[in-house]
């Protein structure tokens, strides 16, 4: 169980990404564009008492560069001024073809969504989050990758503004580097493990209603995989938001992502079929499936050391190695220091902490399909 642990987490976090960049070197793929392709685009706002940056994300949009556009905020029953600022800007933009479209009942981001994609006219419907903000040209980007019918998603660069004043930003920027390089070379040799939910985008036709405590991020690239089509990013289609500035802020979000977690390991397991599926079981299975076990196979490599510590001195230098990761990251949390010695094994830790909250709240009902947004990322 010892080794069993140590090399999925070895290759989970390093063996992965440089099995990516051998076959990236091989295979030498590249996505396709096709800057003619223009048709009607609805854009889909989620928004839930986005009142700080409703203004702006709206200010945002109508300065993009595509002109088919229609623009929908898809309103999670906000109670705050959310609906009275976008009425007003609506009034204020006439020449915009921008709507409210208001959710029956406040069940969540991915309802909502349901019910705006059932009133858009677009036949792409580009898909973000009230506080990320998209480059000009991000909506033609998006759109220039749907060359082909089997192309059934994609998702853009989401990047998070640096600040290398703020541990968590810093941390968060390291790791999603290294996310969005492996999401590069998965998509151009075949079709992404992941997306992500402030940039993407699908075809109407293509649209499917998911559980509503799931997310498209996840949603979307499997079942685009398991239906024998692709799933793909786009680097140059760039989104920016703010991640969490505080430790607090940034659980609440990993905790929140992982909200489904035991759901998405033990079901729908033939996407593990490598033989029907490919290079998609192959990327789903490394970029996902390990990713979801990594906190239980933490637990499991502690474990094992403790009844391993006697056999040698090679086992009593991990076990040893284990407790000063941990008491790195408790130092971490008690001092709020910025130092990356300190922080960065307490991120990490946080991340496996949330998977294991993720997975606590799946089990015992608490799992839910809304939720309250960290502050310090609007």
């Amino acid at each position: 169980l010892f080794w069993i642990s140590a090399f999925a987490l070895f290759y989970a976090m390093i063996g992965y990404p440089l099995t990516l960049i051998i076959l990236d070197k091989i295979l030498k793929k590249e996505n396709k564009k096709d800057y003619s392709y223009k048709p009607k685009v609805s854009m889909v706002i989620s928004a839930y008492n986005e009142e700080k940056v409703i203004e702006k994300k709206l200010e945002n949009i109508i300065k993009s560069d595509y002109e088919n556009l229609e623009i929908i905020i898809a309103n999670d029953c906000s109670d705050d001024r959310t609906v009275e600022i976008c009425e007003k800007f609506i009034k204020n933009h006439p020449e915009f073809d921008i709507k409210i479209n208001t959710a029956k009942d406040h069940f969540g981001k991915t309802n909502a969504q349901d019910e705006a994609v059932d009133v858009a006219r677009g036949e792409i419907i580009v898909f973000s989050d009230a506080n990320s903000m998209f480059k000009e040209d991000a909506i033609k980007e998006l759109v220039s990758f749907f060359t082909s019918d089997d192309v059934e998603y994609v998702c853009g660069s989401l990047i998070y503004k640096k600040d290398d004043q703020i541990s968590s930003v810093v941390a968060e920027n390291t790791y999603w580097d290294l996310e969005l390089r492996m999401r590069e070379i998965e998509s151009k040799i075949s079709t992404i493990a992941a997306g992500n939910g402030a940039i993407y985008a699908c075809r109407k036709k293509d649209y499917r209603h998911y559980n509503l405590v799931s997310s498209h991020d996840y949603e979307m690239p499997l079942y685009a995989g398991l239906n024998k089509k692709r799933a793909l990013f786009n680097k140059d289609a760039i989104a920016v938001e703010k991640a969490g500035a505080t430790t607090k802020d940034e659980f609440k979000r990993k905790v929140r992502m992982q909200r489904r977690i035991l759901t998405n390991i033990f079901t729908n397991l033939k996407r593990l079929n490598v033989f029907k599926y490919g290079w998609f079981s192959f990327f789903h299975f490394n970029h996902k499936t390990l990713r979801f076990l990594q906190a239980f196979f933490h637990i499991l490599i502690f474990v094992a050391n403790i009844f391993l510590i006697k056999s040698g001195i090679f086992y009593q230098i991990t076990m040893i190695g284990q407790i000063l990761f941990y008491i790195l990251a408790l130092l971490g949390h008690l001092t709020k220091s910025k130092s990356k010695i300190l922080y960065f094994p307490l991120y990490y830790s946080l991340m496996m902490l949330a998977q294991i909250k993720g997975a606590y709240n799946e089990i015992s009902g608490k799992s839910k399909a809304t939720w309250e947004k960290a502050e310090s990322t609007r």
